[in-house]
């Protein structure tokens, strides 16, 4: 793994509010404005992934899980209005970091070609990838997760086709939740998520690696999901209405200032992988 982010100013220290408890810090690199979490690299990353709390893997049937599920599925007419705008007939997707694959899912009932590869679940060996090309590639809540994600995205690169599009879903770490929760935000999610991004230093980050901006679309009901963990991590009172008084403003908040909790970005290639 390279690292091309610097030490510039230390951002925050928080917890592991998942898995291991353990202490992280956060870094901001001043060139790029991305904000990074320090890891051992040395460590086997995916034990933080391997814990029943962890819900995009988790089976359990609680409350929680059922209400994160609902939601997911109510996100998912709204996804799909967005990619038929990039879709042809012949168009093939790549759901990567796929998860439980529900999406996927959904999207080939609606006779969709889509193929699914999850990195956690699998091995996070990009090369292990098939041999298609893509016209779109998809990482719902995966790019801050990617261990290397310069090679990563350069890997994405040479799997798509001339014009096609990446969908990139990321929380924003400006959003009105994450300075209410500051270190209890759940979006910092550490040290399962490496890199934290706001509006700006996503679109540069994807422009220096060959992609433009075509469009942006929030995720309401991220806001809600993230101050209901975020609650229980600050032990506060009445989690579930704190987590919908505070989501409903973050939600406010971000259509006046666009600085929504969580979206998803559509991005077009613009440089092709072989300069």
């Amino acid at each position: 793994m390279k690292q091309f982010l610097k030490k510039d100013k230390i951002f925050l220290s928080t917890k592991d509010y998942i898995a291991s408890n353990e202490i992280f810090n956060l870094y901001l690199d001043t060139k790029t404005n991305i904000v990074w979490t320090e890891i051992n690299k040395q460590q086997n990353h995916r034990k933080y992934y391997k814990n029943s709390n962890y819900l995009p893997h988790n089976k359990k049937k609680g409350l929680l899980s059922i209400l994160y599920k609902i939601s997911q599925n109510i996100m998912f007419s709204y996804k799909l209005k967005v990619l038929k705008k990039n879709l042809q007939p012949s168009s093939l997707i790549l759901d990567y970091g796929s998860g439980d694959g529900n999406f996927a899912e959904f999207l080939q009932k609606k006779n969709i070609s889509v193929d699914t590869y999850d990195p956690i679940t699998k091995n996070e060996n990009e090369d292990q990838l098939t041999d298609n090309q893509y016209d779109i590639i998809m990482l719902w809540h995966v790019l801050e997760h990617i261990l290397d994600i310069e090679a990563a995205i350069a890997t994405f690169r040479k799997k798509l086709r001339k014009n096609g599009a990446i969908v990139v879903a990321v929380p924003n770490r400006d959003c009105f939740d994450s300075k209410v929760y500051n270190k209890y935000w759940a979006a910092w999610d550490v040290p399962r998520h490496i890199y934290h991004f706001n509006h700006n230093s996503l679109i540069d980050f994807m422009k220096n690696n060959g992609f433009s901006l075509i469009s942006r679309h929030p995720l309401l009901l991220d806001a809600y999901y993230i101050s209901y963990l975020s609650s229980k991590y600050k032990k506060s009172f009445f989690p579930w209405i704190n987590s919908f008084l505070l989501g409903t403003i973050s939600n406010i908040l971000g259509a006046i200032t666009s600085k929504y909790s969580s979206s998803f970005y559509v991005f077009k290639m613009t440089r092709p992988h072989f300069d």
